[in-house]
């Protein structure tokens, strides 16, 4: 199948996941039909990435909670289509058991836990649409990081609140079923 052109039209979440990868790195997401794409991030946005996958896998492999992903395509709504990438997401086993888990293409599902690292150059007024569409979709928890802030915000539903460095972030921050999980916000920043 040739991959399809970028046009004018709107596209589908089939016909943006035949898209070519972007030539110079970064990501690409489809928002109501239309691709956008984001450059690489910096060190300091990956190093916040890791850490965050390193202690949160850790916890959600201990108690079997699902799976914990790297900027993996989400089709989070249709008509016109919107495939979002977050920066880390977790998906629940309850999640993933109507469709199981694809092992090609994007997910067809949105995640159970959304996380964005915010780099210097993020518009907030892109963030906030971002966490819109995620709440929208029926992601229980979205993080979004901003290490310029040294400060991590949880939102779930109408309601969000700012973990400082003085905080930890929780497993009901996470929307994990298993108690136990508590990351010190300071962690991601040192």
């Amino acid at each position: 199948m040739a991959a399809p052109q970028l046009s004018d039209r709107l596209l589908t979440a089939e016909e943006f996941f035949e898209l070519s990868d972007p030539a110079r790195g970064g990501k690409m997401e489809l928002i109501c039909g239309k691709v956008v794409r984001h450059m690489p991030v910096s060190g300091e946005h990956g190093e916040t990435v890791v850490m965050l996958i390193e202690q949160l896998g850790l916890f959600i492999r201990k108690n079997a909670l699902g799976k914990l992903l790297v900027e993996v395509s989400h089709l989070i709504s249709r008509g016109p289509d919107v495939v979002l990438a977050p920066d880390a997401s977790f998906v629940s086993n309850e999640r993933m058991a109507a469709t199981g888990f694809p092992k090609y293409g994007f997910l067809p599902f949105a995640p159970t836990l959304a996380i964005e690292v915010v780099s210097p150059g993020d518009l907030d007024s892109e963030v906030a649409e971002k966490i819109d569409r995620y709440l929208a979709a029926g992601v229980e928890r979205v993080w979004v990081v901003r290490p310029q802030r040294l400060s991590v915000s949880v939102f779930q539903g109408a309601t969000s609140r700012i973990i400082g460095t003085g905080g930890k972030l929780t497993s009901d921050d996470a929307s994990f079923t298993a108690k136990g999980f508590e990351l010190p916000v300071a962690d991601l920043f040192a």
